[in-house]
């Protein structure tokens, strides 16, 4: 049922996502553009590494996806490594940019949609994407910096847990198995994260406490929803592979912003539903608990008598 809200918030809000998925395609834009010296640095070594290892740059998502997998994990681990070697300012500069300043950025507009949907699930106040992006600028930026660090440490376990799986040299796992596991670890380890944030942006803004108070109240709000929220989150996450495993990495410039939209709105839906808040759903309609109902209905009661 939490689902269904949040896609019926999520259709009521169109205008919003819109103006988010804007500002993603502004961040990508601007991210794309100050790695572009980097790119053109790199993008010989690049290529020779990938074709060593019989992979194209995005032959990874056809054909024997296992062997590609396998060979696109060693050709990225190769080129970082030449990178560094032969530029270590540039590579540093691009890890950068892709690691640390694009998702400063992204969280930042994440930070300010959920804050847009705050005004409007509590009030049906119409407040802008762009209206919450500067009024909630302060709180979002000391945000976006903690949660960099927080992704930069989960970017870390996960680059270790693919190393390690496609390391088994069984040509047997390579060629049928590897590309199930490493499907099953992807999708794991990003539903794990998301259940672990889903309650983060809407505890700060709801409650109006620090980043790591926020935290600690998210967790909370997962786990009194946790298998639904965790069932969800899998479901987003093995849309999310399966698309890219079908149709290549193009159709990721389309996937990734919608999704952090989608999850914005879910977040802020779930974190509701498990505090027992009400909340508008629709422009007509408030989505009231059934434990409130029974308040309600107890205090119309005690007022007719």
């Amino acid at each position: 049922m939490i689902f269904i809200n949040s896609l019926r918030l999520f259709k009521s809000n169109w205008l919003k996502v819109l103006k988010f998925l804007a500002y993603y395609v502004v961040v990508w834009g601007l991210c794309f553009a100050l790695f572009l010296p980097v790119y053109f640095e790199f993008k010989t070594l690049t290529i020779n590494n990938f074709t060593a290892e019989n992979v194209g740059l995005f032959g990874v998502f056809s054909g024997a996806l296992g062997p590609n997998i396998r060979g696109a994990v060693s050709a990225a681990i190769v080129t970082i490594i030449d990178a560094f070697k032969a530029n270590a300012g540039l590579a540093v500069y691009g890890l950068f940019v892709v690691f640390i300043l694009l998702p400063f950025l992204i969280n930042i507009g994440k930070y300010a949609l959920c804050n847009s949907l705050y005004y409007y699930m509590t009030s049906n106040n119409q407040m802008g994407f762009l209206s919450a992006l500067v009024k909630s600028l302060k709180k979002s930026l000391v945000f976006s910096v903690v949660k960099v660090f927080y992704n930069l440490l989960f970017v870390v376990v996960l680059g270790f847990t693919l190393y390690g799986l496609t390391r088994i040299e069984d040509p047997g796992y390579v060629k049928y198995a590897l590309w199930v596991v490493v499907l099953i670890a992807l999708i794991l380890f990003y539903t794990s994260e998301q259940v672990t944030i889903l309650g983060w942006i809407p505890a700060i803004i709801v409650f109006d406490c620090n980043v790591f108070r926020a935290y600690g109240k998210g967790i909370k709000a997962a786990a009194r929803h946790f298998a639904n929220m965790f069932g969800v989150s899998a479901l987003f996450f093995l849309m999310f592979w399966v698309l890219t495993m079908v149709f290549g990495a193009y159709i990721l410039a389309i996937i990734i912003p919608l999704m952090a939209s989608m999850l914005c709105v879910y977040d802020m839906t779930a974190f509701f539903t498990s505090q027992g808040m009400r909340f508008y759903i629709t422009p007509n309609k408030i989505l009231t608990p059934k434990k409130l109902e029974e308040v309600d209905n107890i205090n119309k009661t005690a007022y007719i008598l």
